[in-house]
């Protein structure tokens, strides 16, 4: 790793690192400080519950699907936080990720890599290396300030189980930064950041489908998607056991797409 290139891209990057980590930190912040007024309502809605399921209402059953009704503040974060800290939170990879290989072609910045006496590998790890940093970084601000919500309203909550759940999104939102490096190298320069969405956004789909139906065939779509194995409500309220097929199906798709992401690189045309 090169300590100038990585420098350089951080402080190309550090503006738009600094606008996703809070902007997203503080609305997930909003989201935990709510919590008192949502369990008001939860609570006023106990007596309806009740009958619906005397009833065998399918209401019922479509609640469950999406979570249910939660019963404290770690559960509540996965049926109503974790969805903005996962899906936005994939989008800034991806975006991130594509943008560390585009933005030399789109702003010009070509030269200053034929100056550096760096082989091609050794800017594509710094590179990566400072997707990493960067992705860690992020996850760890929102993960404190959902932390910094809970200490608000709601303080004896189980902490160690959000930031093993924050640890798990950290390695999710990195594999699909690399994804997103990889289908860069495969498009051509000046190609718009916005096509990396085309990662996350589908990925998430697919995830919320395969749990929210009985279909068999639609459930095997789980293993499709990085978003499987940190999937919240499984996480956090069901406790269900690890997804461990899925994310070693996502590990292994990661380890080929950055061994061929060097190989790229390598051949890929510098545009000044």
């Amino acid at each position: 790793m090169n300590l100038a290139l990585f420098k350089l891209e951080f402080r190309r990057s550090l503006k738009g690192f600094l606008i996703w980590s809070f902007s997203l930190g503080l609305t997930l912040f909003l989201v935990i400080m709510i919590y008192p007024v949502v369990q008001d309502m939860m609570d006023a809605l106990d007596d309806m519950l009740a009958y619906l399921e005397s009833i065998d209402s399918s209401f019922v059953g479509f609640l469950e699907t999406f979570g249910g009704i939660p019963e404290n503040g770690i559960e509540y974060f996965a049926t109503e936080g974790a969805l903005f800290l996962q899906l936005l939170g994939g989008i800034y990879a991806a975006i991130l990720g594509f943008n560390i290989i585009q933005k030399d072609e789109k702003e010009e910045t070509v030269e200053v890599l034929h100056v550096l006496p760096l082989s091609r590998s050794s800017i594509l790890l710094t590179k990566m290396m400072h997707v990493l940093i960067t992705i860690l970084l992020f996850t760890f601000i929102q993960i404190g300030f959902v932390h910094l919500g809970f200490l608000f309203v709601s303080p004896n909550e189980s902490m160690i189980e959000l930031w093993t759940f924050g640890f798990f999104d950290f390695i999710m939102f990195l594999m699909i930064s690399y994804l997103a490096m990889g289908l860069a190298l495969l498009l051509k320069p000046k190609t718009s950041p916005l096509v990396s969405i085309a990662i996350p956004f589908p990925l998430y789909i697919i995830t919320m489908i395969a749990f929210a139906t009985d279909n068999d065939a639609l459930k095997a779509l789980k293993y499709l998607s990085p978003f499987t194995f940190t999937e919240p409500v499984g996480w956090l309220k069901d406790h269900v056991d690890f997804e461990w097929l899925n994310f070693y199906i996502f590990i292994s798709l990661t380890v080929i797409v950055i061994i061929l992401s060097f190989v790229f690189y390598k051949k890929r045309q510098m545009i000044k």
